[in-house]
């Protein structure tokens, strides 16, 4: 039988697959990840699986979508929100994109019960087509000019929905990567779902820089801008085929287990007990003869009726193991602790990649292509820095407080660093842009090992999942809308949003003071 740690996590033996396996499992896991960033016994058998086929399935995440959507910001608002105040035009479209994160705590649970009861592969498969759908349907939607409200609306709708894969598909694919990892490598491991994030961002920037260089001004406005949704349509079929029967892994299986026996010995007990009260009453009602007691014997049978409907009622939830219900009856604290550790990660990440561009090109007079080879180059860069956080952590560095001193770094340096802005010097506001997303990455690198330890496997994705995507809707989502609110309500156009970042950093620190006191197997030394 598996051991507990502090944490509630389970020592399991190790259930890693072999290295071939694994390269084909993270490739499969892999094109998911593009589709949504470059657009969002009772164990079955490992072997089973063909080596190609697993890395493939974890470029299925989160890139091509998010990535085409933010970095044709300028395109998107003239064709969803045409107006003439480009403050009004810059709040819709930034609107529509938060919009997209609304939904993705209910994504998170409803794909937390998928991952958690029917198994993680079955998790993968829905969610990567419940996101690839949309953004294919994206590049089909009319323009305002000819639909009017009804566009932006309909855009706003296909966000929501693409919101609930995301909420289910990012976190599940970076569980999935823990779970059948070497018991040396689970960092290293775990942190390749964001360099599949970064390799998607990348391909979709080249991607919009090749529709913007290739196509003309007012053909890119009539369909130009559609092409890179449409051609979301090739990823998502090589993400369906190779995630199509994903194997489970073996820690996955045993903690189901676990966790589902636990929850039965529970529910017999609470009928035993409901048992040995209905015998009282019954006890009681063959005592009670005398007419005086007719009422002591209508409540002894109320009571027992009462018992009986209880107890009927403990015989369904037998049937129905539900892993969100004990995620909140035995990690509730986890979950508010990993929502506030990802505050200023989410929130730096937003600021670099999506945010920054178009602030670059309104404040900084810098150009929309020399914007978009700025985020690119910076991007190249967070991909080479989060599998070496990874590396150095299975190395034996604390994962928390690599994270508190990045944290408290990025508190000092953030209003100084919209200040150089302010010059629109090229050169600072390109190193400044790259230096935050490569710190960002160092914590990225390392979140899924800390997050994935807060849990134990058999509710790992739903609290993980839930945890992730409160805190990056929270905190990410939100912060690229709010930052322009703080410009456009308080005209503070360098120091508003500094101090923004400011607070998110503050929040992180805090949470991850509280994570190490609560959960200290987060913050333990080299392999789990």
């Amino acid at each position: 039988m598996p051991k507990s740690n502090m944490s509630g996590v389970s020592q399991l033996p190790d259930a890693s697959i072999p290295i071939k396996k694994l390269i084909k499992a993270l490739l499969a896991i892999s094109f998911g990840t593009v589709i949504e960033w470059v657009g969002n016994n009772s164990t079955p058998n490992t072997e089973a699986l063909a080596p190609t086929r697993k890395i493939l399935q974890h470029f299925g995440t989160i890139a091509y979508d998010f990535t085409i959507y933010t970095q044709l910001s300028k395109t998107l608002g003239k064709v969803f929100f045409p107006s003439n105040d480009p403050a009004l035009q810059a709040l819709s479209f930034w609107g529509v994109f938060f919009i997209g994160y609304i939904s993705r705590p209910a994504g998170a649970v409803l794909f937390g019960h998928l991952g958690d009861t029917r198994g993680r592969g079955t998790c993968l498969l829905i969610s990567v087509l419940v996101m690839g759908i949309p953004t294919v349907l994206i590049g089909c939607l009319p323009s305002y000019h000819h639909i009017g409200m009804a566009a932006p609306i309909l855009l706003a709708i296909l966000r929501l929905i693409q919101g609930l894969a995301m909420g289910g598909e990012f976190g599940a694919a970076m569980v999935y990567l823990h779970e059948i990892a070497d018991a040396r490598y689970k960092a290293v491991t775990g942190s390749l779902g964001y360099v599949s994030l970064g390799v998607g961002v990348v391909i979709g920037i080249l991607v919009v820089v090749m529709v913007i260089s290739l196509i003309p001004g007012e053909a890119l406005l009539v369909w130009g801008w559609r092409v890179p949704f449409l051609m979301a349509i090739a990823t998502l079929i090589a993400a369906v085929v190779l995630r199509y029967n994903m194997p489970e892994s073996v820690e996955f299986a045993t903690s189901r287990e676990e966790i589902e026996e636990e929850y039965k010995q529970r529910v017999r007990e609470f009928k035993r007990s409901r048992s040995q009260n209905a015998s009282g009453v019954k006890r009681s009602m063959s005592r009670s003869r005398a007419p005086d007691d007719v009422a002591t014997v209508d409540a002894a049978k109320s009571e027992a009726g009462t018992s009986d409907m209880e107890s009927q009622a403990g015989e369904g939830l037998e049937k129905h193991y539900v892993p969100i219900m004990e995620l909140f009856r035995g990690y509730w604290s986890g979950l508010i602790l990993q929502c506030g550790y990802e505050a200023w990660i989410g929130g730096s990440f937003y600021l670099g990649y999506s945010w920054l561009p178009s602030f670059f090109v309104a404040h900084a007079g810098i150009s929309t292509m020399t914007s978009l080879w700025m985020v690119l180059t910076s991007m190249v860069l967070f991909t080479f820095v989060v599998p070496v956080a990874g590396y150095l952590s299975d190395k034996g560095q604390p994962r928390v407080t690599a994270t508190i001193a990045i944290c408290a770094i990025a508190a000092v340096m953030t209003v100084p660093m919209f200040l150089a802005f302010q010059t629109r010097n090229l050169a600072a506001c390109w190193l400044l842009q790259a230096f935050s997303l490569a710190m960002t990455a160092y914590t990225m690198g390392i979140l899924p090992q800390i997050c994935s330890l807060i849990y134990p496997a058999g509710v790992r994705i739903s609290g993980f999942n839930l945890g992730y995507n409160l805190g990056m809707t929270i905190f990410g989502g939100l912060t690229p809308l709010a930052m322009t609110a703080i410009q456009t309500g308080t005209k503070s156009i360098f120091i508003g949003p500094g101090l923004w970042m400011v607070g998110m950093a503050l929040i992180s620190i805090v949470s991850s003071l509280l994570l190490i006191k609560c959960y200290p197997l987060t913050n333990q030394r080299g392999s789990i």
